[in-house]
């Protein structure tokens, strides 16, 4: 199997527990936080759309943040620099079942999130 990137990374580098910040600062609600850890040119994409630019990315937390909200990180995996993890997020009494796959710079800031739902229904 060939595996193309588009940056060599360093593959001692841990990214996990910064993959672990990411989630507290989420999960208690913290832009300044998240704000921290985005790259400038942050992209997000989910089932409802796509965010592009730290700002944008932001604002689409803070629409979040207005509900009732509880993330439960289930596991993190990492390959090279992107981490993979299974979560269970409770939004106003709604489970989510979502797969995070996120894509870190070499200097600890996320450059892309990609959040796929996979809640049955």
């Amino acid at each position: 199997m060939n595996l193309t990137t588009t940056q060599e990374y360093d593959s001692d580098k841990n990214f996990i527990p910064m993959t672990e910040k990411y989630f507290e600062y989420f999960g208690t609600k913290n832009p300044k936080g998240l704000e921290g850890l985005y790259a400038s040119d942050i992209e997000l994409t989910d089932w409802n759309g796509i965010w592009k630019g730290r700002l944008a990315v932001l604002e689409m937390n803070e629409s979040i943040f207005d509900n009732e909200l509880f993330v439960k990180v289930n596991t993190i995996n990492q390959c090279d620099n992107i981490t993979y993890a299974h979560i269970t997020i409770t939004i106003n009494d709604m489970d989510l079942k979502v797969l995070d796959v996120i894509e870190w710079t070499d200097t600890f800031q996320i450059k892309r999130i990609q959040a796929y739902d996979g809640t049955l229904r």
